[in-house]
């Protein structure tokens, strides 16, 4: 075995476990004190060493009952003045804390009821009584955040002042049964139902609601736990049926992490978020269970190219980018199927396709599409116009029957035509290659047959510079004007191509041929790192493989969901989408695909 204390300035770390990517990704749910009353929809708030659970379900009635947790078991307090349940509203701590809303004796309650830390005391009411409403904050600072009035199902959002409640912002999406975690100034609200049962999760930021990432798993009846809008826990509820997937918020998505033992929903929670918290209760027996989470107070973030060694093991190890473990997840689908799709994106959570056989322009934020304004151009529809760019800043070139060569620009707004094009071409490649101030068009066909032609973009005009060694069209393209794959496509009419070649930014290089023959599809990444995705091979069947480009060879990896061709996207070889396309069958798609290659810990070993 190599003496690394001998390689001089190198510092390789001794760690017993290996790194993880957050301090919840290292947390575990263990089983706390039971309750001394199961119960289901009851209110819970406050932390993991000292929480209260009052009123809910215990016998198919509504109930006052009150309960204490300091840690390790539970002990009856005074009761509520006014019985209810149905996921009634809570927010405060064991000393000091507020009751609000649920499902009374015979109807939806306003009343709100204030814990002084041996009491109930009445105080004023909601201004709409409603039931299955999400609650936060403190005892004089809460949020009562939709629910149902029965009905409707309401977006209404009321802030407790220590003496009354104002009405506020709404929320953006109606809902009951929704989820509700922070305090009065910074908080989140997630999953219930509008119907359907949804993930969709709202930022609060004091004065507004904000939509930001989804749940992975949607669903209502859910618990939570957090101490403000950048970090939060989501647990349990109903999908159907009970589930007990738990859920990580890092301030910008969701992360699955370890469940709970029992999957349940009506439940409740207390604590801060990812480092501690505690779900109890809920309508799966044991409806009495109590679980714990805890996370390391000290962990060891997670960084692409970290080396260490771990000592429990006995491994060398390196943190890498897992694209050969990453997979295809649905997302959200585009409001007008279509295929012959031209797409421009950096990442899967931001794209714009144009073209194909729709007029209208979509644009994705990570987990809906929205029409954007169309373009000018008369073959903005059929045959696939050649993107450059990203989302919000890209060019779309050529496209139609007669091989045009009009340009068009997107600046986030609107389309501009800019300088043509010197070789008019279509069925080109329907993925990006570089941006709106230096980009490429390689490759498509024209009259007669296809085209070797290359053209570089500096912001202002086109200059045709070393042709590809094979013309083709129904190629993919994909990098930057100075890293760049052309991958595939059709040589002659008939004539189906598995080969690539490599731009360094003056030349084209034949490189490795990609192990499934294939035209019309979709790539991703640059020279070094990319994919390539969908398509169709001789026949044509629409193909559903993706293969992986490491800068040296091809290799397969998890196939899209859907098999399909002429579909747009782009991205990275870790962050990548596939939007629309024609799937085996005559009908175009609306479906979107998400790659996510996520960090994980490889070892090292020699060769």
């Amino acid at each position: 075995m190599a003496n690394y204390s001998d390689i001089k300035g190198f510092t390789v770390q001794t760690l017993s476990t290996d790194t993880i990517a957050s301090q919840a990704a290292g947390g575990s749910w263990a089983s706390g004190g039971s309750l001394n009353t199961g119960r289901t929809a009851g209110g819970g708030c406050g932390i993991q060493t000292a929480a209260l659970y009052f009123a809910g379900d215990p016998v198919g009635s509504v109930g006052a009952l009150n309960e204490e947790y300091n840690g390790s078991s539970w002990t009856e307090k005074g009761d509520l003045n006014t019985g209810r349940g149905n996921n009634l509203g809570a927010a405060g701590t064991t000393t000091a804390a507020l009751g609000f809303g649920g499902y009374g004796p015979s109807s939806t309650l306003a009343n709100t009821e204030s814990w002084d830390g041996s009491s109930w005391t009445e105080v004023n009411d909601l201004n709409e009584a409603r039931q299955a409403l999400g609650g936060c904050g403190t005892q004089t600072a809460a949020l009562a955040v939709g629910g149902q009035p029965r009905p409707p199902i309401t977006a209404n959002t009321e802030l407790y002042n220590g003496s009354s409640w104002t009405e506020v912002n709404n929320l953006s999406t109606a809902r009951e049964e929704v989820e509700a975690v922070g305090i009065s100034t910074s908080a989140l609200a997630f999953g219930g139902g509008t119907p359907p049962i949804t993930g969709k999760t709202e930022s609060w930021d004091g004065t507004s609601f904000t939509e930001v990432a989804d749940l992975n798993t949607a669903r209502r009846s859910l618990a939570g736990a957090a101490s403000g809008n950048t970090s939060a826990l989501a647990f349990g509820g109903d999908t159907p049926p009970a589930t007990a997937v738990t859920e990580n918020w890092n301030g910008t998505s969701w992360t699955e992490i370890s469940d709970l033992s029992t999957a349940r929903s009506s439940l409740a929670g207390a604590g801060t978020g990812p480092a501690s918290a505690l779900a109890f209760g809920g309508s799966v027996s044991p409806k009495a269970q109590t679980e714990e989470w805890t996370a390391p107070s000290t962990f060891t973030k997670q960084i692409e190219g970290q080396l260490y060694f771990n000592s429990t093991t006995n491994t060398f190890k390196e943190t890498l980018t897992d694209i050969p473990g990453a997979t295809w997840a649905s997302g959200g689908s585009l409001n007008t199927a279509r295929d012959y799709v031209g797409g421009a994106a950096a990442n899967k959570d931001a794209a714009l396709i144009f073209g194909g056989n729709a007029y209208n322009v979509e644009q994705y934020d990570g987990s809906s599409w929205t029409e954007k304004t169309e373009m000018n151009c008369p073959n903005a529809v059929n045959y696939a116009r050649m993107p450059v760019g990203i989302a919000t800043a890209c060019i779309a070139a050529g496209g139609s029957s007669s091989y045009s060569n009009l340009v068009e620009q997107w600046n986030g707004s609107s389309w501009t035509e800019i300088a043509e094009i010197n070789t008019g071409r279509s069925f080109g490649s329907n993925s990006p290659i570089g941006t709106v101030t230096s980009g490429l068009v390689t490759g498509g066909a024209i009259s007669g047959g296809k085209t070797a032609a290359t053209e570089l973009w500096n912001g202002s005009a086109w200059t045709e510079v070393n042709d590809l060694n094979t013309a083709r069209g129904y190629n993919a393209g994909l990098g930057t004007s100075t890293a760049a794959l052309c991958v595939a496509g059709a040589t002659t009419p008939g004539d189906f191509s598995n080969s690539a070649e490599s731009w360094d930014g003056s030349s084209w290089t034949a490189i490795s041929n990609i192990g499934t023959t294939r035209i019309r599809g979709t790539g991703a990444g640059t020279n070094t790192q990319a994919l390539f995705y969908g398509g169709a091979n001789p026949g044509p069947t629409a193909k559903d493989e993706t293969e992986f480009w490491n800068g040296s060879s091809w290799a397969e990896l998890s196939d899209l969901s859907e098999a399909r061709m002429r579909g747009g996207g782009g991205g990275t070889g870790s962050s990548a989408i596939m939007a629309g396309g024609r799937p085996p069958g005559s009908s175009p798609s609306s479906a979107t695909e998400e790659w996510t290659a996520d960090l994980a810990n490889k070892t090292i070993t020699s060769g």
